[in-house]
């Protein structure tokens, strides 16, 4: 883009957004705050819920909401609308069904696809995915696809995707957050799902009850994720209100932002996750919890776990068990001044290397 030219419009689309917690709406937020002089406006077409406070995420760039996201075809009919209107549009989650449904647009040709980029937070590896990709042609040919990550990027690369941007996941962490804070507790945050260790923090919390301990372990366990992702949460949940463990905080709801990044503050963050579902893509837990200097426990070769091992600013486990994640906590809480300290560090790298001002050029610009 020309510097001399009028900053263009960016239409999200994200159907999933619904409340001003979580992290659709904090990418939304930080592309705001970051988008002066890059971005004229954003755009948001989400849930029909999320009008009242779409208007509240603008920062130095407007938030406005267009038109909600409702039925099975409100994405690709959001999309097109979009697309016509000429300027840039991002699917916020994309997936291969995302880039074959936008070669069904039939005004859509080189041109307009060349405005839609589509941010594609997990390898597509599923053999209907690299089919939809193939049966995507015009799409993988003119379309910018987003990767957070080399793993992400070296698989839409191998799958014929000619337009690939490796950008960091934008972030910001909250103006005057005191790093290198006193240990306040231990901290699951956001969704409470076994692929994130939720079983492994159930059986720690038997453990430490077991030990007449009494560290403050606070979890996020909101009835939504439960709802959402199945009675395999609802028998882990169970088993952990049941552990007896006189330092569980178990929280039915969703923080907002605020009190969102105040949990991290003196916070020794667990995200032991899977390692075959976590490998190449972002933990934005994680990723928060750096910006606001907490150490964190992760699990060996994950983006996190990478992450952590990076800047010391944690433990790495290798193994995913209850015992190898009351070490990590314990090595923890016993050095807690250094660790705090290599967290303080990565707050400060981290900040400046997932500034949302990369993607908001990116978007601006169309790669």
């Amino acid at each position: 883009m020309d510097a001399a030219s009028t900053p263009p419009p960016v239409t999200i689309v994200e159907p999933k957004l619904r409340g001003p917690s979580g992290h659709y709406a904090e990418f939304v937020r930080a592309v705001a705050a970051r988008g002066e002089g890059v971005l004229s406006e954003i755009r948001v077409v989400a849930d029909p819920r999320a009008r009242d406070f779409l208007g509240t995420l603008g920062g130095t760039v407007p938030v406005v909401a267009a038109p909600p996201a409702a039925g099975a075809l409100a994405e690709l009919v959001a999309i097109g609308a979009s697309l016509r209107t000429g300027g840039r549009t991002l699917v916020l989650t994309a997936n291969a069904s995302h880039a074959l449904a936008a070669d069904w647009l039939s005004f859509a040709g080189a041109d307009a696809l060349s405005r839609l980029s589509l941010f594609v937070h997990w390898p597509l590896s599923k053999p209907s995915a690299r089919l939809a990709l193939l049966l995507g042609a015009r799409t993988r040919r003119h379309a910018l696809f987003l990767a957070p990550t080399r793993g992400v990027r070296e698989m839409l690369v191998g799958a014929g995707c000619m337009r690939v941007a490796q950008v960091a996941y934008p972030a910001t962490r909250t103006a005057g957050t005191p790093l290198r804070a006193p240990f306040r507790h231990i901290l699951m945050a956001g969704a409470a799902r076994i692929n994130k260790g939720l079983d492994l923090v159930a059986e720690l919390a038997e453990r430490l009850a077991q030990e007449g301990r009494d560290m403050p372990l606070l979890v996020q366990v909101s009835p939504k994720h439960v709802d959402r992702h199945g009675s395999r949460e609802d028998a882990v949940v169970s088993r952990l209100l049941a552990a007896g463990y006189r330092g569980l905080v178990a929280d039915p709801k969703a923080p907002d932002r605020a009190e969102y990044a105040e949990r991290f503050v003196g916070s020794l963050v667990l995200a032991p996750y899977e390692r075959a579902k976590f490998a190449d893509g972002v933990s934005g837990v994680v990723l928060d919890a750096l910006l606001h200097g907490a150490p964190c426990v992760a699990t060996a070769g994950t983006w996190a776990g990478d992450v952590v091992e990076r800047f010391g600013a944690g433990v790495v486990i290798h193994e995913r068990t209850a015992h190898e994640l009351a070490a990590a906590i314990d090595a923890i809480l016993a050095r807690w001044d250094h660790f705090a300290a290599r967290a303080a560090e990565a707050s400060d790298a981290l900040a400046a290397e997932h500034d949302p001002r990369l993607v908001a050029r990116l978007l601006a610009s169309g790669g």
